[in-house]
């Protein structure tokens, strides 16, 4: 699958209350730096077009909260 960069307002982005606080706390402890996590090949940030934007996000949800609050404008993510 090609990574794309997807801009963010494109992106439904779940609220805190949505989010597990243990995994927002824990991604920057996580080994490897934000940057790293955000631009895995491994594990990219998978979104569902579905019915069009903004998009759902399949994977990868505290890493787009986490770009969000640090003010990217667009992650690298693939669809499917």
């Amino acid at each position: 699958m090609e990574v794309v960069q997807v801009p963010l307002s494109d992106i439904r982005i779940r609220d805190l209350s949505e989010l597990d606080k243990d995994k927002i706390l824990n991604i920057t402890k996580d080994v490897g730096t934000f940057e790293e996590q955000l631009n895995s090949k491994w594990n990219p940030i998978r979104l569902d077009r579905g019915a069009g934007k903004p998009y759902k996000i399949i994977d990868g949800r505290h890493r787009v909260w986490h770009a969000a609050k640090r003010g990217y404008r667009s992650v690298p993510a693939v669809f499917g």
